[in-house]
């Protein structure tokens, strides 16, 4: 099967896909992250499979190429912000689809509990997300998060602190990220205006159904038979 990964960044899923032997295609829009996906691939050599990457953006590409498999995980399809941007991804991927082929992609389920835990007053806090130590010191990470409801828009701000074996800081780094939730009915509309079917929705990686607890939306989707795309 040939396999296409959109948003691969530094390879954390694009290269154990290629070692276990399928030929893949890895796009980003991030060169500097492409950088270190080719580092990281020289570690692991050799590798059964073959992976080639691209630097291009998933909101409008053209690669001229068919893949069996498409896949856009950890909810990559977040960044499109616009239900513009949506739909020409989404158009995109569907011509890049052998007419056999699946397109698998996760998104966030957003639930009413998680939103109004970062609106209001716990708008922008800055909270722990992960401590992660080594050898030769620690990276720590903080997260602040503020949602946009009418937007339906989620931004964060992301600071890291890279620290000596005794605690002390020697680094600091902060980054910012705006991202976009959708309902499991938008997204149902988004894909079938693109011209695909649904496979199934998941609610999480062991497979299960999407319920309303559900905090992933994992979708499999096929070209649909008679496309419903406008033109």
């Amino acid at each position: 099967a040939r396999v296409f990964e959109i948003g691969c960044g530094t390879g954390r899923i694009a290269i154990p896909m290629a070692m276990t032997g399928v030929d893949v295609l890895g796009m980003d829009i991030s060169e500097p992250m492409l950088a270190e996906c080719r580092r990281k691939l020289e570690l692991v050599q050799p590798v059964e499979g073959r992976l080639r990457l691209v630097c291009a953006d998933m909101r409008d590409f053209s690669l001229r190429e068919r893949f069996d498999f498409i896949a856009m995980p950890y909810r990559t399809f977040m960044h499109c912000l616009t239900p513009a941007e949506q739909l020409s991804c989404l158009t995109a991927v569907r011509a890049h689809l052998k007419k056999d082929g699946r397109f698998i992609l996760n998104l966030w389920a957003a639930r009413p509990s998680a939103i109004a835990a970062h609106t209001g007053a716990q708008a922008g806090l800055m909270r722990l997300s992960g401590r992660y130590d080594s050898d030769e010191g620690g990276l720590v990470h903080y997260c602040a998060s503020d949602f946009d409801e009418y937007l339906q828009e989620l931004h964060e701000e992301h600071t890291f602190h890279w620290t000596e074996e005794d605690g002390s800081v020697v680094n600091t780094r902060t980054l910012s990220l705006t991202r976009v939730w959708l309902t499991a009915r938008e997204m149902l509309r988004l894909v079938q205006l693109a011209g695909f079917e649904v496979e199934a929705l998941l609610g999480d990686f062991d497979g299960g159904p999407f319920l309303p607890s559900s905090t992933e939306m994992i979708w499999a989707l096929r070209p649909a038979a008679t496309s419903r795309r406008r033109t």
